[in-house]
């Protein structure tokens, strides 16, 4: 069992690929740096879990998977689709489906734990040895 009442910690965080590399987020203001560490899964899996921290500024993001987290840190502001702002602090949780695109608007860094799954990710055997 994975418990993040222990794991929320910031161990192991590692750099991720630049936010302005990824195919699915488009920054729209500042230098979002990311940082994250994965204890389920990794890039390219079908399900993923870990923990997961950025810094201020703003871009839209596209997900990639099936998404639920829980915000521990920070303060944000999300628009969706439908244009509905929503503000979220520490303790918030919301979920995201594969597909949906979201402004994200970082105003303090942001740290979260996160439960991804792609329904659609071709999982390979050599990745989860």
């Amino acid at each position: 069992m994975l418990d993040y009442t222990e794991l929320k910690n910031k161990d192991g965080l590692e750099p991720w690929p630049p936010m302005a590399d990824l195919p699915f987020v488009n920054i729209l203001e500042g230098n979002p740096e990311h940082v994250g560490r994965f204890d389920v899964g990794g890039f390219g899996f079908r399900t993923m879990a870990g923990v997961w921290q950025c810094t201020p500024g703003k871009f839209e993001y596209t997900y990639p998977g099936d998404e639920i987290c829980t915000i521990l840190e920070g303060k944000l502001r999300t628009v969706d689709e439908d244009g509905k702002t929503h503000d979220y602090g520490p303790g918030d949780i919301f979920y995201t489906r594969k597909g949906e695109v979201a402004t994200w608007e970082i105003f303090e860094t942001i740290y979260k734990v996160f439960y991804i799954h792609d329904p659609d990710a071709e999982e390979l055997s050599e990745k989860a040895a």
